[in-house]
């Protein structure tokens, strides 16, 4: 071997060393940065052209620096992340509607005991006038409990359609800069640059993403990342199309007034509500769709039932001035849809209390027959309400009940859907973490291995030299 070879090969060690070395700081120095994918160095050997085929010893490079990356349990993390989206949305969600109907359907049931227990005493002295005073208040109460609990379910399904919207916003954003990625990426390893902090934005977009919808996911041959969700394309190589939100009609399970979405794509705009079913866009939408919708339902059911009921039966009785016919409250229309915000003293009531029937229509003084008609529609078993998965005949009181228990059943069931699908991410980061990020000890290990290899290199270019200085003083 020649003397210069001996110096190639210590000028390849130090390189090399000096290439890994770097590797080896820039993993320390992000440690604790989110997102970082660990370095590493492939250092292979480089063979030597020596005349008349002696090969006494090869050098070495580094042929390129990677990502450790495992593809598999990043696409894991993407696949659960979507559930966990879902289930964190509905359970941060439900937890506070759970609240709210708790303390409204307990209201509403206190003024439905007040209301009938009224028209009991009323039955008792169909001849005071001062009793009549009292049912018109607690009339009046129940249809304000009524319309205040209507307005609270509406208003939860309204701050759902603003938190739809600004999910809606912030997955554009995310499918616009996973677009620019895709772009800065190609260009770069077309370049032959070192993309590798890009890759790592990347995984962490797709991430990040994967928590607000669901979607599939697809790797070209040039390393580009496609996205679709609901059979259409969100991000294709360097394209993205951006997410709408419109309000649309009742369909389905769907109320009226709620918001849709719909995909840009080529300037039209195509629905995929139905095929947003996990994420937080997806746990939101289950959330307003199938429980505050329902229960605002339920709601209009049971004041609706009211309403037509004790009408029916005020309808055959007289008030004090002898006038039959009256309704007590106000005709809230042929269905019960919206009954619950509409459910109010009819005005002929609440402008005379005297006007409220106690008795038959013609009949003689102190007859009571009508006040206990209205009085008993608390304990009939009239509505027809779905409870727990099974349709039941239920009184009044039991059908707000179970209006609080479909929503408390959901809210727990999706508690603790959160908190196992919350374990689950939690161990696949775990995981990643330990493949994927910085260990300090290992990497102060191989710092030390590099830097010794660097000096041992560099200590035979110092040979080398010395040799090279003796063969030029023997010429002298």
């Amino acid at each position: 071997m020649a003397v210069n070879d001996i110096l190639e090969l210590g000028r390849q060690g130090l390189t090399s060393n000096r290439q890994a070395l770097q590797t080896t700081s820039g993993n320390i120095a992000n440690a604790n940065t989110p997102g970082y994918t660990r370095r590493r160095a492939i250092v292979e050997t480089n063979n030597l052209s020596i005349p008349q085929g002696a090969n006494m010893g090869s050098g070495v490079e580094v042929k390129r620096v990677i990502r450790v990356h495992d593809q598999f349990v990043n696409k894991q993390i993407i696949d659960e992340s979507q559930n966990f989206g879902g289930t964190k949305a509905k359970a941060e969600n439900l937890q506070r509607i759970e609240l709210v109907t708790q303390r409204d359907a307990d209201n509403v049931n206190n003024l439905v005991n007040k209301f009938f227990g009224d028209l009991r005493e009323m039955s008792l002295s169909p001849e005071t006038t001062a009793i009549r005073n009292v049912v018109q208040s607690s009339g009046q109460a129940l249809a304000s409990g009524m319309k205040s609990m209507s307005a609270d379910l509406e208003g939860m399904k309204q701050d759902l359609d603003y938190r739809i919207e600004d999910t809606v916003a912030q997955v554009n954003g995310l499918t616009r800069e996973l677009a620019e990625l895709n772009r800065n990426i190609m260009q770069g390893s077309t370049r032959k640059d070192t993309v590798l902090d890009l890759e790592d934005r990347r995984d962490s977009v797709m991430r990040e993403l994967s928590q607000k919808i669901n979607f599939q996911t697809h790797i070209d041959d040039l390393g580009q990342i496609s996205v679709v969700t609901g059979g259409c394309i969100l991000v294709q190589g360097e394209r993205s199309n951006a997410l709408f939100a419109v309000r649309t009609a009742a369909e389905g399970e769907k109320g009226p007034g709620s918001l849709d979405l719909f995909i840009k794509n080529h300037g039209e705009g195509r629905k995929i509500s139905g095929g947003i079913t996990d994420g937080e866009l997806g746990g939101m939408m289950h959330v307003r769709d199938k429980v505050l919708n329902p229960a605002i339902e339920h709601l209009d059911k049971i004041a609706y039932h009211i309403a037509t009921e004790v009408n029916s039966a005020h309808q055959e009785g007289e008030g004090m001035d002898g006038v039959s016919g009256r309704e007590f409250f106000k005709d809230i229309g042929s269905n019960a849809q919206g009954a619950a915000y509409r459910f109010d003293l009819h005005d002929d009531i609440k402008s005379n209390f005297e006007n409220i029937a106690v008795g038959y229509s013609g009949s003689k003084s102190g007859s009571n027959e009508v006040a206990l008609k209205m009085a008993n529609i608390q304990n009939e078993k009239g509505l027809l309400t779905n409870h727990l998965g099974t349709q039941e005949q239920h009184t009044i009181n039991e059908s707000l009940n179970a209006l609080v228990a479909r929503v408390g059943v959901e809210t727990q069931r999706e508690g603790n859907l959160f908190n196992h699908q919350k374990d689950v991410v939690q161990q696949l980061e775990n995981y990643r973490q330990s493949v994927e990020g910085v260990n300090l000890e290992e990497e102060a290990v191989n710092m030390i291995q590099f830097q010794t290899v660097f000096n041992a290199s560099a200590k035979a270019m110092k040979v080398g030299e010395e040799l090279f200085d003796t063969i030029l003083s023997l010429k002298n």
